[in-house]
């Protein structure tokens, strides 16, 4: 199973990205990408194909600790008619639709919560999975990645 995680540098430029973002810091370590941000704030988990295969009529699968986060395939999603997400992450979760011609999966987490925290996965079936692990920092003037 092959594992990818990072955007690529003109989706940053696109304002996908996390860096994008307000507060929000992340690294790539052991094959897990760690990112970092204020409770309150937005932030981008990233996912994406190392090929930049066109993911738009495939399915895609974010899961946090075991719980549904966002759910895609072909078109179908939480946002528009799909059942099952985690009460966690409903009305706060959502997907980039114009980047999955590129391969990108990435989803943004709005109005971040402590309980949002944790290990996330992206799963593309039988394909690859990216590891996530989010930390959401109470405290605004420290917001800062520790290892």
């Amino acid at each position: 199973m092959e594992t990818d995680s990072l955007l690529d540098p003109q989706e940053a430029k696109r304002g996908t990205a996390a860096s994008a973002l307000t507060s929000v810091f992340s690294f790539r370590g052991a094959g897990v990408v760690r990112v970092a941000v204020q409770e309150g704030g937005d932030v981008v988990l990233p996912c994406s194909r190392g090929n930049k295969e066109n993911v738009d009529k495939t399915v895609f699968d974010w899961k946090k600790d075991g719980l549904e986060v966002f759910f895609y395939e072909a078109g179908k999603h939480y946002n528009n008619g799909r059942e099952g997400q985690s009460e966690q992450f409903k009305g706060r979760v959502s997907h980039f639709q114009d980047e999955l011609k590129h391969g990108n999966a990435s989803i943004r987490v709005q109005k971040t919560k402590m309980a949002d925290s944790g290990n996330y996965t992206c799963t593309f079936p039988k394909k690859q999975t990216s590891h996530i692990t989010l930390f959401v920092d109470p405290d605004p003037e420290r917001s800062v990645l520790t290892s």
